[in-house]
């Protein structure tokens, strides 16, 4: 018998250790062998793939967000970044539109699970014949893939994600969803994403309402959105929507005489839209959609309470103005502004171009009002107890150490502050101001509207601050309103593309901001101004109009700012670098402007009275103590007959003489 050795057993049990390591190495490594390249192929193919996120975000989806803009009467205007227009389900499409996207891209859809084999075999044997590639055998379904999530590159890699993508989507949604999906997102060229949008961009119409002939022609856009569009190449345009009309008669979804009666058929492509006339209102509500609704909303449908008929006359109107008239007398930029009663902006025109300017001169450029001002002056002198008869004297003064001066640089001597608001007597305006205390002129124009900083110097009698046309205009709205302050806007409603509401403009109350009486009594001057004075260029044929002119210091500056019963409407006239004007004044091209876009502006509208003062002036005395009165009615006397015998002419006779 054998003695025990247990360092033999310790070395045999050892040696099965390293047996079985050495074993299962070796299977390992034969596995690794095998399966190294399949798995470092999986990884090569599917690493970093992209997620499907939920069906609702599959709209969004790497894609930059739009604005479309709508007007007033439901007509768009302009969009800012890619169109994509509004969604349109395909169950609402005309069948000729999705039928002809199905015969020229995915004839088999309905029928195959994301990708079409035969398809891609019939591709490689016509592109191996050819010896390039010529016919691709992506579906519907991989080509929504590749939009959405993957790289145009022509790579296995990229074809690999392209196809187990396809396979998933098909999991998720069902083929009319994907189709839906596919056919509101797919670039169709001109900057149009999706067939709405390419229908309003090449024919004017939305998609639901498209012909077969338009709707071949829009489905033979993927291909090549470029060299097919047809507002760059009609002709070749023409030629791929036949090919497109054959195969959907090989499909038969229409008959030949469909196919030959559509191809026959005239298209009308539209023009461009002019969208650099609604520049500055796209801007101005671009940045105001952004506070309403944040700068990370879909794709929105702004409506706007703009009229692009007046937006286009007002445009007009200072182009041509500027360009006839502004030459010659060194004006060289111009704004407008109109709004109705209730603050309602019909129309901003930010200079006479947008596409050389980005500048909103209606906004943006602070300016002296000038005479326009006045209107402020006599409003607050109004409500310290004053009348439109009150008699004051035009002679030399000085208060504060300023003297200013009228634009001719004559006096006149008494006469009434409504005589002499509508001649734009500069003393009895700075008399009026002083008396009814500067600070009281100040927050008068400040309840009117005016928001720009205004300061309780002597010379604000003559508009010697600085403030933007768009905020002049908005305050006088408080005198066309018979004293309701206006707080201007231009967005209505905010929908994103699939029309689910975001904002509506929430019922709103104007405030009082004078007593109706003062407010009447300043209409029924500034109807004298337009009548009889200074602002008489912009008088409008069968209604009534009130306004005021007003020039700032060196011809700078030309305004006229007024109103009917139905809107309200500012021009400005000047030179972006302020240098003087040839005795440009606001009775001359801005009325003009100001008359022009307006006429336009009230087509259609019934005319309605102004909020005129109903209050009867006092009789005279003419008793010889009653100097002033006496003189004030002989002057009145005389320039009633002056009116008759020799009107005036259309300028404004004005310009503060500023120390």
């Amino acid at each position: 018998m054998y003695p025990f050795r247990a360092d033999l057993i310790d070395s045999v049990r050892s040696l099965e250790r390293r047996t079985q390591i050495m074993l299962a190495a070796g299977v390992f490594g034969g596995l690794a062998a095998v399966l190294g390249p399949i798995v470092g192929g999986w990884l090569y193919l599917f690493g970093g793939m992209p997620k499907i996120p939920d069906a609702e975000a599959l709209w969004t989806i790497n894609r930059e967000p739009a604005i479309e803009f709508v007007d007033r009467n439901g007509v768009t205007i302009g969009v800012r970044g890619p169109r994509y227009g509004r969604v349109v389900p395909v169950q609402e499409m005309p069948d000729h539109l999705w039928q002809a996207f199905l015969a020229i891209e995915d004839e088999g859809f309905y029928r195959h699970e994301g990708v079409d084999q035969f398809a891609i075999l019939r591709a490689a044997i016509v592109n191996a014949m050819q010896g390039r590639t010529v016919q691709g055998g992506s579906t519907i379904t991989q080509q929504l893939v590749k939009n959405l999530f993957l790289t145009p590159d022509r790579t296995i890699r990229r074809k690999a994600q392209e196809i187990r993508l396809a396979g998933e989507i098909e999991h998720r949604l069902t083929k009319d969803e994907i189709l839906t999906l596919y056919l509101n997102r797919v670039f169709l060229g001109g900057n149009a994403y999706g067939v709405d949008a390419a229908a309003k961009r090449y024919f004017g119409k939305p998609a639901t309402k498209v012909t077969l002939a338009e709707a071949a022609m829009l489905a033979s856009l993927p291909k090549a959105p470029s060299r097919f569009a047809p507002t760059a190449n009609l002709q070749d345009a023409l030629q791929r929507q036949r090919l497109v009309l054959n195969r959907m008669v090989e499909a038969k979804f229409i008959t030949r005489a469909a196919a030959d009666a559509a191809a026959r058929e005239k298209i009308v492509i539209v023009q461009q839209e002019p969208s650099a006339e609604f520049g500055y209102v796209m801007d101005m509500a671009a940045e105001r959609a952004k506070e309403l609704v944040g700068d990370k909303a879909p794709d929105l449908v702004v409506r706007l309470t703009v009229d692009a008929k007046v937006q286009r006359a007002g445009a007009l109107a200072l182009r041509e103005t500027l360009a006839r008239d502004g030459a010659q007398a060194g004006a060289r930029e111009g704004a407008l502004v109109v709004m109705d009663l209730k603050g309602g902006v019909r129309a901003v025109v930010g200079g006479r171009s947008y596409a050389d300017s980005f500048f909103n001169r209606a906004t943006q450029a602070m300016r002296q009002p000038g005479s326009a001002f006045k209107t402020f002056v006599y409003g607050a002198a109004f409500e310290k107890g004053m009348k439109p008869w009150t008699v004051k004297v035009d002679a030399p003064i000085t208060i504060e150490g300023w003297s200013p001066k009228n634009y001719d640089e004559e006096f006149r001597g008494s006469m009434t502050l409504e005589s002499a608001y509508a001649r734009s007597i500069n003393t009895i305006s700075a008399q009026v101001a002083y008396e009814t205390g500067l600070r009281n002129v100040v927050a008068f124009a400040q309840r009117a509207g005016i928001t720009s900083k205004l300061h309780p110097y002597p010379a604000i009698s003559l508009g010697s601050d600085v403030t933007t046309l768009y905020e002049m205009t908005r305050a006088y709205g408080a005198f066309a309103t018979g004293g309701m302050r206006l707080d201007p806007y231009f967005i209505t409603e905010i929908d994103t593309s699939r029309g689910k509401s975001l904002y509506r403009r929430p019922a709103y109350e104007q405030r009082r901001v004078m007593d109706e009486a003062v407010a009447r009594n300043m209409n029924s001057m500034m109807k004298l101004v337009v009548t009889n004075g200074t602002g008489r260029g912009a008088q409008l044929p069968g209604r009534e109009t009130a306004g005021k002119t007003g020039t700032s210091q060196s011809f700078r500056d030309a305004w006229f700012v007024g109103f009917t019963g139905d809107l309200l409407g500012g021009v400005w006239v000047g030179n972006d670098d302020e240098k003087p004007m040839s005795k440009v004044t606001g009775g001359g091209i801005p009325a003009r402007i100001w008359r022009q876009a307006m006429v336009v502006a009230h087509e259609g509208l019934k005319p309605r009275p102004l909020l005129l003062s109903n209050e009867v002036a006092p009789p005279v005395d003419l008793t010889p103590a009653d100097g002033d009165g006496m003189a004030a009615f002989y002057n009145d006397l005389a320039n009633a007959f002056a009116m008759v015998v020799d009107p005036p002419p259309t300028v404004d006779a004005e310009q503060p003489q500023m120390q």
